[in-house]
Protein backbone atom coordinates (compact mmCIF):
# COMPACT_ATOMS: atom_id res chain seq x y z
CA UNK A 1 0.00 0.00 0.00
CA UNK A 2 3.08 1.83 -0.27
CA UNK A 3 3.63 2.19 -3.77
CA UNK A 4 2.95 5.64 -5.79
CA UNK A 5 0.33 3.70 -7.36
CA UNK A 6 -1.72 2.56 -4.36
CA UNK A 7 -1.21 6.08 -2.74
CA UNK A 8 -2.61 7.45 -5.74
CA UNK A 9 -5.27 5.26 -6.13
CA UNK A 10 -5.96 5.93 -2.37
CA UNK A 11 -6.48 9.67 -2.97
CA UNK A 12 -8.89 8.87 -5.81
CA UNK A 13 -10.77 6.89 -3.82
CA UNK A 14 -10.59 9.53 -0.64
CA UNK A 15 -12.06 12.49 -2.99
CA UNK A 16 -14.71 10.36 -4.12
CA UNK A 17 -16.83 9.62 -1.27
CA UNK A 18 -15.64 13.36 0.02
CA UNK A 19 -17.67 14.60 -2.62
CA UNK A 20 -20.51 12.30 -2.49
CA UNK A 21 -20.40 13.51 1.07
CA UNK A 22 -20.46 17.17 -0.19
CA UNK A 23 -22.70 17.26 -3.01
CA UNK A 24 -25.48 14.28 -1.74
CA UNK A 25 -26.53 10.75 -3.30
CA UNK A 26 -24.57 10.95 -7.25
CA UNK A 27 -27.61 11.48 -9.54
CA UNK A 28 -27.27 11.16 -13.40
CA UNK A 29 -28.95 13.59 -15.84
CA UNK A 30 -31.05 12.22 -19.19
CA UNK A 31 -32.00 14.98 -21.76
CA UNK A 32 -34.37 14.25 -24.72
CA UNK A 33 -34.57 15.75 -27.86
CA UNK A 34 -34.75 19.63 -28.23
CA UNK A 35 -37.68 21.24 -29.25
CA UNK A 36 -37.66 24.89 -30.62
CA UNK A 37 -39.94 27.22 -28.08
CA UNK A 38 -40.34 30.84 -28.96
CA UNK A 39 -36.78 32.53 -29.60
CA UNK A 40 -35.43 29.42 -27.41
CA UNK A 41 -35.57 25.71 -26.63
CA UNK A 42 -37.14 23.09 -24.39
CA UNK A 43 -36.80 19.40 -23.80
CA UNK A 44 -36.87 16.77 -20.75
CA UNK A 45 -35.04 15.88 -18.16
CA UNK A 46 -35.13 12.98 -16.04
CA UNK A 47 -32.74 12.60 -13.12
CA UNK A 48 -31.99 8.73 -11.87
CA UNK A 49 -29.65 7.26 -9.15
CA UNK A 50 -26.79 5.25 -9.53
CA UNK A 51 -28.19 2.59 -10.44
CA UNK A 52 -31.00 4.38 -12.88
CA UNK A 53 -34.00 4.44 -10.07
CA UNK A 54 -35.93 7.71 -11.37
CA UNK A 55 -35.79 10.52 -8.85
CA UNK A 56 -37.26 13.38 -10.63
CA UNK A 57 -38.82 13.92 -13.96
CA UNK A 58 -39.69 17.30 -16.00
CA UNK A 59 -38.91 19.69 -18.45
CA UNK A 60 -36.25 22.66 -18.84
CA UNK A 61 -35.98 25.46 -20.96
CA UNK A 62 -34.30 28.63 -21.96
CA UNK A 63 -34.98 31.93 -21.30
CA UNK A 64 -35.50 33.09 -24.96
CA UNK A 65 -37.98 30.45 -25.13
CA UNK A 66 -40.38 32.69 -23.20
CA UNK A 67 -39.72 35.48 -26.13
CA UNK A 68 -41.22 34.82 -29.55
CA UNK A 69 -43.75 32.99 -28.40
CA UNK A 70 -46.55 31.93 -31.19
CA UNK A 71 -49.64 34.62 -31.03
CA UNK A 72 -52.58 34.61 -33.11
CA UNK A 73 -53.55 31.34 -32.63
CA UNK A 74 -57.26 30.25 -31.96
CA UNK A 75 -56.05 27.06 -30.21
CA UNK A 76 -53.06 26.23 -28.45
CA UNK A 77 -50.10 25.47 -29.79
CA UNK A 78 -48.89 21.97 -28.35
CA UNK A 79 -45.36 20.74 -28.42
CA UNK A 80 -44.46 17.31 -28.07
CA UNK A 81 -41.44 16.26 -25.72
CA UNK A 82 -40.33 13.00 -25.46
CA UNK A 83 -38.73 11.09 -22.64
CA UNK A 84 -35.13 10.74 -23.44
CA UNK A 85 -34.08 7.35 -25.03
CA UNK A 86 -33.99 4.25 -23.76
CA UNK A 87 -35.00 5.60 -20.35
CA UNK A 88 -38.17 4.36 -18.87
CA UNK A 89 -40.44 6.08 -16.23
CA UNK A 90 -43.48 4.58 -15.49
CA UNK A 91 -46.64 5.06 -16.01
CA UNK A 92 -45.53 8.42 -17.91
CA UNK A 93 -45.18 7.52 -21.51
CA UNK A 94 -44.57 11.20 -23.10
CA UNK A 95 -44.86 15.14 -22.21
CA UNK A 96 -46.74 17.95 -24.08
CA UNK A 97 -46.28 21.92 -23.53
CA UNK A 98 -49.47 23.74 -24.36
CA UNK A 99 -48.87 27.40 -24.56
CA UNK A 100 -51.58 29.67 -23.92
CA UNK A 101 -51.32 33.21 -25.31
CA UNK A 102 -54.54 34.61 -23.21
CA UNK A 103 -55.19 31.58 -20.91
CA UNK A 104 -58.14 30.00 -21.38
CA UNK A 105 -61.74 28.98 -19.10
CA UNK A 106 -62.87 29.55 -16.49
CA UNK A 107 -62.19 33.77 -17.12
CA UNK A 108 -61.40 35.49 -14.17
CA UNK A 109 -59.58 32.20 -12.83
CA UNK A 110 -56.78 31.16 -15.92
CA UNK A 111 -57.49 33.59 -18.34
CA UNK A 112 -53.69 34.52 -18.23
CA UNK A 113 -50.81 34.25 -20.75
CA UNK A 114 -49.76 30.47 -19.20
CA UNK A 115 -48.06 27.41 -20.05
CA UNK A 116 -49.79 23.80 -19.24
CA UNK A 117 -47.13 21.16 -18.74
CA UNK A 118 -49.14 17.64 -19.45
CA UNK A 119 -47.34 14.79 -17.84
CA UNK A 120 -48.83 12.01 -19.76
CA UNK A 121 -49.87 7.82 -19.10
CA UNK A 122 -51.18 7.34 -22.05
CA UNK A 123 -49.73 6.98 -25.71
CA UNK A 124 -50.39 9.84 -27.84
CA UNK A 125 -52.26 7.45 -30.41
CA UNK A 126 -55.16 7.03 -27.15
CA UNK A 127 -55.08 10.57 -26.43
CA UNK A 128 -55.77 11.31 -30.20
CA UNK A 129 -59.11 8.95 -29.81
CA UNK A 130 -60.71 11.05 -27.63
CA UNK A 131 -63.41 12.86 -29.44
CA UNK A 132 -65.01 16.65 -28.42
CA UNK A 133 -68.36 14.95 -27.89
CA UNK A 134 -66.90 11.90 -25.60
CA UNK A 135 -68.96 12.84 -22.73
CA UNK A 136 -69.17 9.23 -21.03
CA UNK A 137 -65.34 9.54 -20.94
CA UNK A 138 -65.22 12.63 -19.54
CA UNK A 139 -67.57 12.57 -16.59
CA UNK A 140 -66.97 8.82 -15.94
CA UNK A 141 -66.30 9.72 -11.83
CA UNK A 142 -62.91 8.61 -10.55
CA UNK A 143 -63.59 5.58 -7.56
CA UNK A 144 -62.94 7.51 -4.85
CA UNK A 145 -60.08 6.15 -3.16
CA UNK A 146 -57.66 7.08 -6.35
CA UNK A 147 -59.53 10.82 -5.95
CA UNK A 148 -56.49 13.29 -4.86
CA UNK A 149 -58.15 14.82 -1.04
CA UNK A 150 -59.72 18.55 -1.64
CA UNK A 151 -59.68 17.78 -5.48
CA UNK A 152 -62.70 18.54 -7.49
CA UNK A 153 -63.52 16.61 -10.65
CA UNK A 154 -64.89 19.57 -13.48
CA UNK A 155 -67.75 18.69 -15.96
CA UNK A 156 -66.97 18.04 -19.26
CA UNK A 157 -63.57 18.12 -21.49
CA UNK A 158 -60.99 18.71 -23.68
CA UNK A 159 -60.80 16.70 -27.18
CA UNK A 160 -57.39 14.79 -27.43
CA UNK A 161 -56.86 15.42 -23.97
CA UNK A 162 -59.47 14.61 -21.39
CA UNK A 163 -60.89 16.09 -18.20
CA UNK A 164 -59.75 18.19 -15.47
CA UNK A 165 -59.06 17.79 -11.25
CA UNK A 166 -59.21 20.94 -9.73
CA UNK A 167 -57.07 21.89 -6.56
CA UNK A 168 -59.58 23.08 -4.32
CA UNK A 169 -57.32 24.75 -2.16
CA UNK A 170 -55.31 26.58 -5.47
CA UNK A 171 -55.67 30.34 -4.24
CA UNK A 172 -57.34 31.21 -7.53
CA UNK A 173 -60.24 28.56 -7.30
CA UNK A 174 -60.16 29.01 -3.61
CA UNK A 175 -60.46 32.79 -3.81
CA UNK A 176 -57.62 33.95 -2.06
CA UNK A 177 -55.14 35.01 -4.50
CA UNK A 178 -54.62 35.03 -8.10
CA UNK A 179 -53.70 32.60 -10.79
CA UNK A 180 -49.47 31.99 -10.71
CA UNK A 181 -49.35 28.25 -10.69
CA UNK A 182 -51.66 24.82 -9.84
CA UNK A 183 -50.91 21.85 -9.89
CA UNK A 184 -54.24 19.42 -11.75
CA UNK A 185 -54.94 16.12 -12.50
CA UNK A 186 -56.30 14.54 -15.50
CA UNK A 187 -58.57 11.69 -16.18
CA UNK A 188 -60.39 9.99 -18.71
CA UNK A 189 -62.76 6.89 -18.68
CA UNK A 190 -62.55 6.50 -14.84
CA UNK A 191 -59.08 6.39 -14.64
CA UNK A 192 -56.09 9.13 -14.01
CA UNK A 193 -54.53 9.87 -17.57
CA UNK A 194 -51.85 13.00 -16.62
CA UNK A 195 -50.71 15.09 -14.14
CA UNK A 196 -50.78 19.00 -14.99
CA UNK A 197 -48.61 21.91 -13.29
CA UNK A 198 -50.16 25.27 -14.88
CA UNK A 199 -47.38 28.36 -14.99
CA UNK A 200 -48.13 31.40 -16.14
CA UNK A 201 -45.22 33.30 -17.55
CA UNK A 202 -45.27 36.28 -15.18
CA UNK A 203 -44.69 34.00 -12.06
CA UNK A 204 -41.71 32.38 -14.66
CA UNK A 205 -40.52 35.78 -14.76
CA UNK A 206 -40.21 36.20 -11.20
CA UNK A 207 -37.37 33.30 -11.42
CA UNK A 208 -39.01 31.39 -8.59
CA UNK A 209 -37.15 28.63 -6.98
CA UNK A 210 -40.25 26.91 -5.04
CA UNK A 211 -40.99 23.55 -3.80
CA UNK A 212 -44.40 22.24 -2.61
CA UNK A 213 -45.58 19.07 -1.89
CA UNK A 214 -48.09 17.09 -4.13
CA UNK A 215 -51.26 15.67 -2.44
CA UNK A 216 -51.63 12.06 -4.00
CA UNK A 217 -54.79 10.19 -4.21
CA UNK A 218 -55.02 7.54 -1.72
CA UNK A 219 -54.41 4.44 -4.43
CA UNK A 220 -52.87 5.20 -7.60
CA UNK A 221 -54.65 2.84 -10.88
CA UNK A 222 -51.53 1.36 -11.82
CA UNK A 223 -47.78 0.21 -10.95
CA UNK A 224 -45.79 3.45 -11.22
CA UNK A 225 -42.93 6.27 -10.08
CA UNK A 226 -44.96 9.04 -8.38
CA UNK A 227 -43.83 12.34 -7.22
CA UNK A 228 -44.02 14.04 -4.02
CA UNK A 229 -43.35 17.33 -4.96
CA UNK A 230 -43.46 19.93 -7.75
CA UNK A 231 -40.26 22.13 -8.11
CA UNK A 232 -40.87 25.19 -10.22
CA UNK A 233 -37.20 27.02 -10.56
CA UNK A 234 -34.99 29.42 -12.39
CA UNK A 235 -31.22 28.02 -11.88
CA UNK A 236 -28.92 30.74 -11.83
CA UNK A 237 -25.90 29.00 -13.04
CA UNK A 238 -27.33 27.24 -15.70
CA UNK A 239 -30.08 29.97 -17.11
CA UNK A 240 -32.32 27.77 -17.25
CA UNK A 241 -36.12 27.27 -16.22
CA UNK A 242 -37.68 24.31 -15.24
CA UNK A 243 -40.57 22.31 -14.29
CA UNK A 244 -39.90 19.43 -12.13
CA UNK A 245 -41.90 16.46 -10.51
CA UNK A 246 -39.68 15.17 -7.77
CA UNK A 247 -39.11 12.64 -4.94
CA UNK A 248 -40.46 9.94 -7.54
CA UNK A 249 -41.39 6.94 -5.72
CA UNK A 250 -42.04 3.35 -7.01
CA UNK A 251 -45.92 2.15 -6.40
CA UNK A 252 -47.16 -1.11 -6.32
CA UNK A 253 -50.99 -1.31 -7.87
CA UNK A 254 -53.37 -2.40 -4.98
Amino acid sequence: MNSPLSLLLFMVLLLSFGCGDDDGPVQTRFTGPEVALGNGKAYSVVLTDQIGTPLALGVEFTPQALVGLPTGSPFPPEFMLSLPNGVEVPPFDHLTLDWNEHGHEPMHVYDKPHFDFHFYFMPESEIERIGPNDTVGFNQPLPPQNLPPNYLETPGGVPQMGAHVVDLQSPEIAGTGPFTYTFIYGKYAGRITFLEPMVTTEYFLTHPDLKVPIRQPAEWQEAGYYPASLHLAFNERTGLYSVMLEDLAWTDKD
